[in-house]
């Protein structure tokens, strides 16, 4: 049996994942959506392969997910991606490496934790009027904030990261970019509603599938790179501009992989998932 593993507040199939699971299914394996916060582990456990795709409230509970994480490894269940990806990936602070990398994203800077007057200077260093405050472990945009040097009144406490506001984002939209087993299958648009600046479905985001030039799938390469650990699925999401592109995250948990936008990508994704299990 392959589990997908979704969660107790989306727990039916996305057009997506039912694709995955009627492509897995077409070519002979049993397959299945479960709840991770729903369900014992050893359910999950004793399953051929888990795929995170749909834990889309991790955020809610980051702790118990890693629990979740770790309970899997430590039973000897089959996480796709792996485990050490699953961790790698769940802080953001992975965009200072690849700042560091010399590769193009966002300018960062990391808060143990976020102190106004630590912000407001660092904006005024860097000359921002405007900057981006974010969780360091999220999805879909949950509590990621806008902020304004001029008012930083009301700032959450704890960790946090530090970023400079892309002004053109929505204009540009977001350009989400998935590749299976190291090869890339198609990219989607997320055009941003009028007025927005958050690419995400809740924030009123649609999504168009686009073609894109080969340099700027080369230069999701180099971003997929120099993940540690080879992943079956991931989601490279960034912004395509005329001087190249820019990535805003990497989604290597539970990115949304638009396989239905994509005639044969369900099947792609099945056929790598299948020939991991040997």
């Amino acid at each position: 049996m392959i589990l997908i593993a979704t969660c107790s507040d989306y727990p039916h199939p996305t057009p997506s994942l039912a694709a995955l699971l009627d492509a897995l299914r077409s070519h002979g394996a049993e397959a299945t959506h479960l709840p991770w916060d729903g369900a014992p582990p050893d359910g999950f456990a004793n399953a051929e392969a888990v795929l995170p795709l749909c834990c889309w409230n991790y955020h809610d509970e980051p702790a118990r997910f890693r629990a979740w994480i770790d309970a899997l490894e430590t039973k000897g269940a089959n996480l796709i991606n792996s485990a050490a990806t699953l961790r790698w990936n769940f802080r953001k602070t992975y965009l200072l490496e690849m700042a560091e990398a010399g590769l193009a994203v966002p300018r960062t800077f990391h808060l143990p934790e976020v102190d106004r007057d630590a912000v407001a200077t660092r904006m005024q260093a860097e000359g921002w009027r405007v900057a981006i405050l974010k969780p360091v472990s999220g999805q879909s945009g949950y509590g990621v904030r806008k902020i304004e040097r001029a008012d930083l009144s009301d700032l959450p406490a704890g960790e946090a990261l530090l970023q400079e506001y892309q002004d053109d984002i929505g204009s540009l939209g977001e350009t989400t970019l998935t590749f299976i087993d190291g090869a890339f299958s198609h990219a989607v648009r997320r055009v941003i509603r009028q007025g927005e600046w958050r690419a995400n479905k809740q924030y009123g985001a649609t999504f168009e599938r686009v073609e894109v030039s080969d340099d700027v799938i080369e230069a999701a390469r180099g971003y997929l790179a120099l993940v540690p650990h080879t992943p079956l699925y991931a989601r490279i999401d960034g912004l395509v501009r005329s001087r190249g592109f820019m990535l805003m995250e990497l989604e290597l948990i539970e990115p949304y992989l638009y396989l239905e936008y994509a005639p044969g990508s369900a099947d792609a994704m099945a056929r790598a998932v299948l020939q991991r299990l040997g």
